[in-house]
């Protein structure tokens, strides 16, 4: 059961997120300011505090705590107000009928679809009536890739558009049950959208809203020409620079479903499944080697590592959402470690979700936001419950006798091991579909019975991709270092290393593809349907 007391930020993650939902489901027609009754509720809850601190009794103390719960969701319900843009004087939804042309930098990299690319184009400043004025606003922009003979070259994140047209506000779902994209776009503080044409727009420099995500970008791109080179099958290279860095566009519509069918979705996603690895990685690499120094110096060397390996890695992968979750996460458990505070994990995830949806309040109706720390919290809390269901390891190890030779007794120890990892990673697997599944038949509408056993294999042979992408990232780095100061005659010699590197990560990721295939024609277990 679940001890208040290890866990305060609990409290202030669930009062936030309660005021977040009352302004997304109450208070979007609330024309006033919640800003004023937040101040004065948490000046209340000072107050309070400081008196129940002089009165020394259980009333006083709960009556500062309820005050604090409503000062903290009144925070949540003030912060989303504030970080919808179309409440803004200056939105473009207010000049949308009148605008002739708009400026703006486009602000994501883009969806490259069969015929078109999609991507977001954040505005700032509008020309009405031949006079250009300041505004702001997001539009979601379509672009035809085939219009002309000639390609139409891909938008690039830091791009600065001037676009001719009049946006529209984005329509809604057709049909009862369909996934509503107009209300997700919303989410995002894109209100309006538009079908551009070759003609229509003209980039006009380059001025990225971020400096930091345009580098990250651009080297995630870099990173994603090793595996293009090193990986040459089509569906293996796509994969693969899925699994590692994230890029999903080269993935078929046929690889995509198998994995939807088998419930593996989740291993063509950069998440904390790759973040977990690292950080496992490190730790078992620093208790293996001797830092010497003092406690405290131990703890430290090993904190700022993780972090910085962490955050490089996000970095790497473009910065992109579920890896920012997954960082922020493992670096408040760092962090922790390194104070001596073994805090609850409870505490630590609910420390997480507040700081991420107090940066931004709408994460909390992203799907990717709300399966991960559901997964993660029902893996914490349910998985070692689960595992504790069968006891494997000893029943093989009771098969083993004292008159058994050293190799037969060795054959039985590791028998034991593989049968309890297998038997835990099984019980891993029915802790995050358990939480999932609510989630899982509301948004997708469907469930892959057959899970189980196409999580069984998928995730340690992905799991071992991963730390073998890295290493051919690492290995290609370290090559084209030295062939900068070795003679130009070593480089092909030196290029073995990574195209060695690559060929078995190209086996590994061919030997899950083909497992989930295998799987998807023995049991084609997902039900769907549901609306």
């Amino acid at each position: 059961m679940l001890n208040w007391s290890s866990a305060p930020f609990l409290r202030v993650a669930l009062a936030f997120i309660t005021g977040i939902s009352a302004y997304l489901y109450l208070g979007q027609s609330w024309a006033g300011s919640a800003a004023p009754w937040a101040t004065g509720l948490t000046v209340s809850y000072l107050l309070l505090w400081l008196w129940s601190r002089r009165q020394f009794t259980p009333a006083a103390t709960d009556a500062a705590g309820l005050v604090g719960v409503l000062a903290v969701a009144a925070l949540g319900f003030a912060r989303t107000q504030g970080a919808t843009e179309n409440r803004r004087p200056d939105h473009l939804g207010r000049f949308a009928p009148r605008i002739e042309f708009y400026r703006g930098t486009v602000d994501e990299a883009p969806v490259v679809r069969a015929n078109t690319y999609a991507t977001t184009v954040r505005v700032q400043a509008v020309r009405i009536a031949g006079r250009w004025q300041a505004a702001t606003g997001g539009i979601r922009i379509s672009l035809p890739r085939h219009e002309t003979n000639a390609a139409v070259p891909a938008p690039r994140y830091g791009e600065v558009w001037l676009v001719q047209g009049t946006p529209e506000l984005s329509k809604g779902p057709a049909n009862l049950g369909e996934f509503d994209y107009r209300r997700y776009l919303q989410y995002h503080q894109v209100y309006h959208a538009q079908f551009v044409h070759q003609g229509q727009y003209k980039v006009l420099g380059h001025a990225p809203l971020s400096l930091v995500v345009a580098v990250s970008q651009r080297t995630a791109e870099v990173l994603d020409q090793v595996f293009r080179r090193y990986v040459p099958r089509p569906r293996e290279y796509a994969l693969g620079t899925a699994l590692v860095l994230g890029f999903r566009d080269d993935i078929d519509q046929e690889t995509r479903q198998a994995y939807a069918n088998t419930g593996t979705t989740h291993i063509m996603a950069v998440s904390g499944l790759q973040v977990g690895l690292l950080f496992a990685a490190l730790q078992w690499l620093l208790a293996r080697v001797p830092l010497g120094g003092s406690a405290l110096r131990r703890r430290l060397l090993t904190a700022g590592l993780g972090l910085g390996l962490i955050w490089s890695y996000a970095f790497l992968t473009g910065l992109s959402a579920s890896v920012l979750r997954a960082a922020v996460m493992f670096s408040l458990v760092i962090v922790g470690q390194a104070v001596e505070r073994q805090s609850s994990i409870f505490n630590t995830l609910s420390a997480a979700a507040f700081l991420l949806l107090l940066y931004n309040p709408y994460l909390l109706c992203d799907v990717g936001f709300q399966l991960s720390f559901l997964a993660v919290v029902s893996i914490v809390y349910l998985q070692p419950r689960i595992g504790r269901w069968l006891d494997l390891r000893n029943r093989v190890l009771d098969r083993q006798r004292s008159w058994h030779g050293r190799a037969a007794q060795r054959f039985w120890r590791g028998s034991a091991w593989l049968v309890d990892a297998a038997w835990q990673l099984t019980a891993l697997s029915i802790a995050a579909q358990l939480a999932t599944f609510p989630l899982g038949l509301y948004y997708f509408h469907q469930f892959p019975f057959n899970f189980l056993l196409s999580n069984l294999i998928a995730v340690p042979i992905s799991s071992i991709a991963v730390y073998v992408g890295i290493v051919l990232l690492l290995i290609k780095g370290l090559v084209a270092l030295l062939s900068v100061v070795l003679p130009a005659i070593i480089a092909p010699v030196l290029d073995w290393l990574p195209k060695a590197t690559g060929c078995v990560f190209e086996a590994l990721i061919w030997a899950f593809n083909e497992y989930i295939f295998f799987i998807g024609r023995l049991l084609p277990g997902a039900v769907s349907g549901w609306a």
